[in-house]
């Protein structure tokens, strides 16, 4: 009788055991990112050394054959150094580039993102931003537009 009693008193907890999951079912999605006050080329964002670089929208675009997604607060880092975080929609954020150096830069994006039937995930992107002299050192035309920068997406927010 004791074993019966036992073993139905184990037997719930070897469910529970059994029913866990440790796979990682995160987010699939990419990030876009709408600005202006810049000019891309070659993979870089181009801005006058005094002009502000404006992101005036960052969204998180889901996977083909996914769900919807959304994000939630958004950091963003000039050469790793915290510029600003936001968690209002559309999470825009100006960076005036009067006190940069001339040269390439990088801005870096962090990103809490929800998707639906998926864990919750952070997304990492980060980009060359290039900081020229004078309008005339800019490689084309243009006053924004729209990137959409190689994402990666992680379970922490390293």
């Amino acid at each position: 009788m004791k074993r019966i009693l036992y073993l139905l008193l184990v037997l719930p907890l070897l469910g529970l055991v059994s029913s866990c999951s440790d796979d990682k079912d995160l987010p699939q999605v990419s990030l876009s990112i709408d600005y202006t006050g810049a000019t891309e080329a070659d993979g870089s964002l181009y801005v006058v050394q005094g002009d502000t670089l404006n992101i005036t929208a960052l969204r998180a675009i889901p996977d083909e054959g996914t769900k919807t997604a959304t994000l939630g607060v958004v950091a963003y880092f000039w050469d790793g150094i915290p510029q600003g975080r936001t968690a209002l929609s559309p999470f825009p954020i100006s960076i005036n580039t009067t006190d940069m150096e001339i040269g390439k830069h990088y801005l870096g994006v962090n990103a809490t993102v929800l998707q639906v039937d998926k864990e919750v995930g952070f997304a990492i992107a980060q980009f060359p931003v290039t900081v020229v002299a004078s309008q005339s050192d800019m490689p084309g035309e243009g006053d924004g537009g729209t990137i959409n920068p190689d994402t990666r997406i992680s379970d922490s927010e390293n």
